[in-house]
């Protein structure tokens, strides 16, 4: 359960005759293929760069740096109550410094990710952006254009808990790999040839 603030609830109730304009804030924590760093790095869909006051996961408010025009999308946040996987995209334009330095100057494989959102109401924020996703960036996706077209540049942002949950396990149950666990350890050795072993059965 969430507990929004009342103004962006307030917002939100309004919305169907004052109408609704959203805004979103994503803030990426990567690393410096370098040094291995952690690099971070905040954007907006806004135009112009701004230090904002967001929602942490811990419950306080964090000013943070946000750099706008870089075309920045999030497609729908899904909250659901079971254990569906549901990711989110992140889009930005291919051409905006920014971009560029995210994803070609850092290491977004596995980057930590914050989704924050609120709205607009007469150009001022109805509330402070309130935390709606924590995960990780599990894919890049580079959209190369044809001429004349625009490139995109998408970030899959899923749960670190799904993302655990449906990993497959590498993991084998040969002796070696029982062995490497816990030394002296038997239970697989005749794993490997206990197949091809042929049993003939006797009747008495």
């Amino acid at each position: 359960m969430q507990n929004l603030d009342l103004n962006f609830i307030t917002s939100l109730q309004a919305s169907r005759d004052a109408g609704i304009a959203p805004v979103c804030f994503v803030w990426i924590e990567a690393r410096n293929r370098t040094t291995g760093a952690t690099e971070t790095m905040g954007l907006w869909t806004g135009d112009e760069d701004i230090a904002q006051s967001v929602q942490t996961p811990m419950g306080g408010l964090a000013t943070r740096p946000y750099l706008g025009g870089v075309n920045l999308a999030v497609t729908e946040i899904k909250l659901v109550a079971d254990l569906t996987d549901e990711p989110v995209t992140v889009s930005m334009s291919q051409i905006a410094d920014a971009a560029q330095q995210l994803v070609r100057g850092y290491d977004v494989r596995l980057a930590y990710c914050e989704i924050h959102v609120t709205s607009r109401v007469g150009g001022v924020f109805a509330s402070v952006p309130q935390l709606q996703f924590i995960g990780i960036v599990d894919d890049l996706q580079i959209g190369t254009p044809e001429v004349g077209g625009d490139g995109s540049i998408g970030l899959i942002v899923r749960s670190e808990l799904m993302t655990q949950l449906l990993a497959p396990n590498p993991a084998k149950s040969s002796d070696s790999h029982q062995k490497r666990r816990q030394a002296g350890d038997r239970f697989s050795e005749y794993s490997g040839s206990i197949g091809a072993k042929k049993t003939q059965w006797r009747k008495d």
